[in-house]
């Protein structure tokens, strides 16, 4: 029989390395979330499908609890929390309670009742703009598999009883599902779903596991168990069936990327400055203070962009003043004087969370999101966080800024805003920073084009291409069909970007790109000769960055940079911005050609 013919697959990075081994496939697993008949029940059952009901929650409860400390001993803190989050959604009144309405009004059975309401949540989160809260649906998605396993008095599989090393290739693995994964069995694993940021990835690197996702579907099709694979988790390219000269190769790769990170790891303490003395700070995007030894490990220089979505997603409350307050204090008091910036509530209103609108909208990312939320709809929960926030810049460098703006007045509306609360705090003799830096995110086109009007009002200017990209390309990047349109280095988007920061630069402000565009390597020498002075960025990128900038000249870059506004498509602009790379880095060019 001939030997299968070698083929590659790409997905995302999720978790470093490189593992080589048999397959196993799993293309069906866990597949207890799915609807059951809709066949309606007499009144007389009505109370027993209710006992059922929570009987299944306290059993999906206590099945968490015992997960989430077998985490917390075999990982830490920051990962065992991950789950605190599930046992919320367990604890959830507002959704247990239509459960039991369905059930109770409708007459049905209580696990047809809860997949129901279930899917109406995941529905109204997966349609948000924010990536973040995008991905609890997965979340949500593990708890209910776990509730109608409970229900059905299904036996749930696990993986934590392989009896041999393997890697993994499956269409989805759950955080409960990645957390049981046995370190010494689990060579590396691929899943179908999900991004780089989600629980399943998080604890995918706690683990040291390679792993990648949004591996196409089609690699199902190409795979038998105990196929020979190769994953590759630095650039997130899987090879099924590899021939004897990758084999030979692969294992000089493994050997020469291992030396590669820790060398940058080395460098986390180098001043990330040009060879001609342009100094760019590079900061860490964070979503929680479990995140902050990580990114000091790194070498960050601050907190660019301290999202605080999580605040509000993560407890079955509105959080409160004094716990913000504490939050933002233990944050700035963390980074030691670096400086902190937190960005104020960034989340849309479309039924996301009942406790924060009740506005249902079509489209959010064109709705009442962030401030515009805040500002018409939510003035209490903008007031409970400035004041927080006002409060915690006593104890380090803080400094807050504006999500989603698209005008001069909503600039003014929130200055005034910020003014009142000021002024209230003096009255009560509470200690802030009076002189605390305020600015603003560019991440509309309008916000751009009038930015030279925006940069008098504003002490610096935060630039989110994620959002920048796709509302000037008109396209939203998570959809398969037009992702092809999302380009960073589009000239239209070059161009708004060298607007802002020449504006930034009149004005006497400072500007930072907070978006995914300032942690991949192949834009650094476009975004350095536009005159960023700060790339914010998840801390894993950190030493890439870093090591770019320190062999990066500002005339070669300034150079590519006003080249690459000239040309006529993205791939152009993209070339001269690689071919500075390849000169100064060939090493991390090959890299950011892979995925880095």
């Amino acid at each position: 029989m001939d030997p299968k013919k070698e083929i590659i697959f790409h997905g995302i990075s999720a978790s470093p390395g490189i593992a080589v081994g048999p397959v196993l496939v799993i293309r069906e697993y866990n597949t207890a979330y799915t609807e059951s008949s809709e066949s309606p029940i007499s009144p007389s059952l009505v109370e027993s499908e209710i006992a059922n009901f929570n009987l299944a929650l306290d059993k999906t409860r206590d099945e968490i609890e015992i997960l989430q400390k077998k985490v917390q001993d075999k990982f830490d803190v920051r990962e065992a929390s991950i789950f605190d989050a599930h046992l919320l959604i367990v604890d959830d009144q507002m959704l247990m309670s239509e459960v039991q309405d369905m059930v109770r009004r409708r007459l049905k059975t209580a696990d047809y009742a809860f997949f129901k309401v279930v899917e109406r949540y995941v529905a109204a989160i997966s349609v948000m703009p924010d990536k973040y809260i995008k991905e609890r649906a997965d979340d949500i998605k593990d708890v209910a598999s776990r509730v109608l396993a409970n229900l059905r008095n299904a036996k749930r599989h696990t993986l934590d009883s392989m009896t041999s090393k393997k890697i993994i290739i499956a269409r989805n693995l759950t955080p409960s599902d990645t957390a049981l994964l046995d370190r010494e069995k689990v060579l590396a694993f691929a899943v179908e779903t999900g991004s780089n940021t989600s629980h399943t990835a998080i604890l995918a690197r706690s683990m040291q596991i390679p792993a990648i996702v949004g591996v196409s579907k089609d690699i199902f099709e190409n795979l038998d168990d105990d196929d020979e694979v190769i994953i590759d988790g630095f650039v997130g390219t899987i090879i099924v069936n590899p021939d004897i000269k990758t084999l030979e190769l692969y294992k000089l790769k493994s050997k020469e990327e291992d030396k590669f990170y820790i060398d940058l790891v080395r460098e986390s303490r180098l001043r990330p400055e040009t060879v001609d003395g342009f100094t760019v700070q590079l900061a860490s995007n964070l979503e929680s203070l479990d995140e902050i030894i990580t990114a000091k490990k790194f070498g960050t220089s601050g907190v660019g962009l301290f999202r605080t979505e999580y605040l509000f997603i993560n407890s079955d409350h509105l959080p409160t003043e004094e716990e913000q307050f504490q939050t933002y204090r233990k944050l700035v008091q963390a980074m030691d004087g670096e400086p902190v910036v937190v960005r104020t509530l960034d989340i849309g209103g479309d039924k996301l969370e009942q406790k924060i609108s009740s506005t249902s909208e079509s489209n959010p990312f064109l709705g009442l999101r962030a401030v515009r939320l805040c500002l018409r709809e939510r003035p209490d929960i903008l007031r409970t966080q400035l004041r927080a926030l006002l409060r915690a810049s006593a104890f380090g460098n803080l400094k807050v800024m504006f999500p989603m703006i698209s005008c001069s007045e909503e600039v003014t509306e929130l200055k005034q805003f910020m003014d009142n609360i000021k002024d209230e705090l003096t009255l009560e003799q509470c200690d802030f920073n009076k002189a605390m830096e305020v600015g603003i995110m560019i991440e509309t086109p309008a916000a751009a084009m009038i930015a030279d009007t925006l940069a008098g009002m504003v002490d610096f200017f935060s630039i989110g291409t994620n959002d920048l990209v796709q509302y000037t390309m008109a396209i939203d990047r998570s959809n398969e069909r037009v992702a092809y349109l999302y380009h960073p280095s589009h000239p239209a988007i070059l161009e708004l970007i060298h607007r802002v920061s020449q504006a930034a630069r009149r004005h006497n402000i400072w500007v930072s790109v907070c978006g995914q565009m300032a942690g991949e390597p192949q834009y650094t020498p476009l975004l350095v000769g536009m005159g960023v002075h700060e790339l914010s960025m998840s801390p894993i990128s950190l030493g890439a960055v870093r090591r770019i900038v320190r062999k990066l000249s500002m005339y070669e870059a300034e150079k590519a940079a006003m080249e690459a506004m000239k040309c006529a498509t993205s791939a152009e602009a993209l070339e001269l911005s690689l071919a500075v790379l390849k000169n100064i880095s060939p090493e991390i060019a090959n890299l950011a050609l892979k995925g880095l």
